[in-house]
């Protein structure tokens, strides 16, 4: 079962939009002093759809040589086509992912009914070499992956959870009430992370781990604990901050963010840009205002 706090982990390039993997180094060192249970290459906060596939298998491979081996390493491998998220996923496990979040293929969304989905996720299923984790990000993909669906996937001996970005509670608690006790459903965002634990999730995979990865682990211990009042408290406390660094602001304000905070965030490959000045400022203000920066 994937349970715990994982953060989907940026993607640093340099001022000509190459990896810059010594900032990468740099970020693993600080996120292994965290008690992050994982990280989460090639998500959406680490720009997968501007990386080539030569560069995502190089990503992975990377990340899991300097990460920490008894922590787990998921990998994103959703493509357009059956077939290469097919060949994706077997690259990404070849060197060392323990399992991948495979999105909904989404250019051809009119034709991604309930069956084609499940027949597509079904096929990933049975020739992955590692456990899959649906990815249900309609905000991105404008599709949704309904409770029913999931519950029907759940029943695949290899797709063992989900991470749900959708931010619908009603949602999230029919997926666990429907699935078996061992699918793991995750929390996509911090802003309704404590909703999702209350309601059965396992955990969370957050973009503010990259950042604030003892504040969303804390979180979650007390969450474990019982102390509800205090979870409470915390979940309130991280809302601003964690509205800035992903809808409000998007990537360039999480990469901007981790520059603030001793990480290296790095520049954004185009068409994204890099955060303004008058944004900047914002952010920071809001830093302050949560207590992360001084």
């Amino acid at each position: 079962m994937f349970s715990g706090v994982y953060t989907p982990i940026v993607t640093p390039f340099d001022k000509n939009e190459a990896l810059d993997l010594d900032k990468m180094k740099h970020n693993l060192k600080l996120w292994a002093e965290s008690e992050l249970t994982g990280l989460l290459v090639l998500g959406s906060n680490g720009e997968f759809p501007y990386i080539s596939t030569e560069e995502k298998i190089k990503l992975t491979e990377f990340v899991r040589k300097h990460w920490d081996n008894d922590r787990k390493l998921l990998a994103g491998s959703g493509c357009h086509s059956t077939a290469e998220t097919i060949e994706l996923t077997k690259a990404v496990a070849a060197v060392g992912a323990d399992a991948v979040l495979v999105l909904p293929p989404f250019y051809y969304k009119g034709q991604m009914t309930d069956e084609v989905l499940y027949a597509h996720f079904e096929r990933v299923a049975d020739s992955s070499p590692v456990p899959v984790l649906l990815y249900n990000m309609p905000a991105n993909t404008g599709i949704n992956l309904s409770s029913s669906l999931v519950s029907r996937l759940s029943a695949h001996e290899n797709i063992v959870g989900e991470k749900d970005s959708s931010g619908n509670i009603v949602q999230i608690a029919e997926t666990v009430r429907s699935t078996p006790a061992g699918f793991s459903v995750l929390a996509g965002s911090a802003g309704f992370m404590l909703p999702s634990l209350s309601v059965g999730a396992a955990g969370a995979v957050v973009a503010l781990g990259n950042v604030m990865p003892d504040r969303c682990c804390e979180l979650y211990k007390l969450f474990r604990e019982g102390r509800l009042e205090e979870a409470t408290r915390l979940q309130h406390q991280l809302l601003e901050i964690n509205h800035a660094v992903t809808a409000g602001m998007g990537v360039p304000a999480l990469k901007a963010a981790m520059d603030m905070l001793g990480f290296q965030g790095g520049f954004v490959r185009k068409p994204l840009q890099q955060l303004p000045d008058d944004k900047t400022a914002r952010l920071k203000d809001v830093l302050i205002r949560c207590g992360a920066l001084k």
